[in-house]
């Protein structure tokens, strides 16, 4: 059997994280995780879905005699050992070297295409 305060304050801990650290927002551990999709992986996503079905099983009194620490534990160790990794300022860096890089192409075809107009209309 599991302590119900020691277990919401772990989970609380992995939602804090999910939200500092892949920037996920929602109300409840389940919406936060759901938003993060496919930016967990899927051992990780595994996971935490493991611990929103442990979370429901705390929260009955009959059911938390079948909870047991080691699976809380394993499955907060992978969430966890993944959301460690995450560097928050890296990923934020990555989207705005992306949508600069998406920029710049899209500037570069367009000088292009206004090149190839002006020489098909013979004013270069």
């Amino acid at each position: 059997m599991i302590d119900q305060k020691a277990f919401q304050t772990d989970i609380d801990a992995a939602s804090d994280k999910l939200r500092t650290r892949i920037g996920v927002r929602g109300r409840s551990f389940a919406q936060r995780l759901r938003r993060a999709g496919r930016a967990l992986p899927g051992s990780a996503r595994q996971a935490g879905w493991r611990l929103v079905e442990l979370q429901a099983m705390v929260a009955h009194p009959r059911m938390r005699r079948l909870v047991r620490a080691p699976d809380v534990n394993a499955a907060l160790a992978e969430l966890n050992l993944h959301l460690d990794k995450v560097n928050a300022g890296e990923r934020r860096k990555d989207r705005l070297l992306g949508l600069a890089g998406s920029v710049v192409a899209n500037i570069l075809l367009l000088a292009l295409l206004v090149i190839a107009v002006l020489r098909w209309r013979g004013l270069v």
